[in-house]
């Protein structure tokens, strides 16, 4: 079926992992609706990211918490809104906030996930299934439409810099592999494992790799200090922009890290990654939820699980203990292993 005249609000704000894992469902839609106006509301962070998207025709900037914030900014933005004459809205996280946006749209077609809130602004609720990949539950909000969804690919558009081709120059010209390494994470902070530079170390020790530690401005502490760890030449990439920081990963032969932003832009570059999950109630629902799909990621756990233990909430030590449960041997051996199936090293050159 295609719908010519359709004009789509595509509602999307949050993390770098939320903002990836819709773009399965937008290029569904595309493809089933090639005449569609499709226009993502994106928060700033998402609009960087999705620069460079095919499947989009427009990017809208909802600035929500700064320009758009509820009062003359935000009625603004809905007048906005409403001048482009939207038939359909489709929102990919259960938030009032984004349904009043569709809501206020004037969209008549609103599809989103059902809650158990009393108010909902939607035409057509959707079950949401917790612990269900999120990939497969944005795919049901596009067949609400009577549209084939079954490819649950991720993608990004990277950009490459003089600051990317600055971090690469840092590494040498060496045979060894590229490794991209994220130590920090925000959504774990009290609990992170600590043995990255040690990591890093063997590897430049075992396999010549070249490495390149990567974060966000407010994680540059724990990436110098676990850079500083290895004890040889690693690269830095602190606050870059992110489609910069995909092109590091998608040039790099492997990326380690924590379950966070950078591991699903490993997944949307087709880099091999193992990510490693830090303790707490509900991981193995978390995992369902979020592991990147196929053989090419592997998942490290900590060997003491949250659900069989009776100190909660958990004190800070016990979180540390818990992170730094996944022995150094684990990690390397699922980075050689990884790094074996890799037929031919990429070197930062892809």
């Amino acid at each position: 079926m295609s719908r010519t005249g359709a004009r789509v609000l595509l509602v999307r704000f949050g993390s770098i992992g939320n903002a990836l894992v819709a773009v399965p469902a937008i290029r569904a839609l595309r493809r089933a609706w090639p005449q569609a106006h499709l226009s993502l509301l994106a928060d700033p962070m998402t609009r960087e990211l999705y620069q460079g998207c095919p499947y989009l025709d427009e990017i809208i900037l909802y600035d929500w918490k700064g320009a758009h914030r509820f009062g003359h900014g935000y009625f603004r933005l809905v007048a906005e809104l409403r001048r482009r004459k939207f038939t359909h809205s489709i929102h990919f996280r259960r938030y009032l906030r984004s349904e009043l946006l569709g809501l206020f749209s004037g969209a008549r077609e609103r599809v989103g996930f059902k809650t158990g809130s009393r108010w909902q602004w939607l035409t057509r609720p959707v079950p949401y299934g917790e612990g269900e990949s999120v990939i497969e539950q944005n795919l049901n909000l596009v067949r609400a439409l009577e549209i084939e969804a079954r490819d649950h690919r991720l993608e990004c558009w990277p950009t490459d810099s003089a600051a990317v081709g600055r971090v690469f120059g840092q590494l040498g010209n060496g045979p060894g592999p590229v490794v991209v390494l994220h130590p920090a994470g925000a959504t774990q902070r009290g609990h992170l494992w600590p043995h990255y530079g040690m990591l890093a170390q063997k590897l430049m020790q075992k396999r010549q790799a070249k490495v390149i530690m990567i974060g966000a401005v407010a994680e540059a502490a724990e990436v110098e200090r676990q850079a500083v760890a290895a004890a040889g030449p690693v690269g830095r990439a602190v606050g870059l922009p992110i489609r910069e920081v995909a092109e590091l990963i998608r040039r790099a032969d492997l990326f380690v890290g924590t379950d966070s932003g950078p591991a699903h832009l490993a997944d949307a570059v087709g880099t091999p990654g193992v990510i490693l999950y830090a303790p707490h109630r509900g991981l193995q629902a978390q995992i369902r939820k979020w592991k990147p799909e196929g053989g090419h990621f592997l998942a490290l756990l900590p060997r003491l699980d949250c659900a069989e233990c009776g100190e909660h909430p958990c004190p800070r030590p016990r979180q540390q203990e818990c992170a730094a449960s996944i022995p150094i041997e684990e990690a390397l051996a699922a980075a050689e292993k990884l790094l074996a199936e890799t037929k031919t090293p990429r070197g930062g050159s892809k």
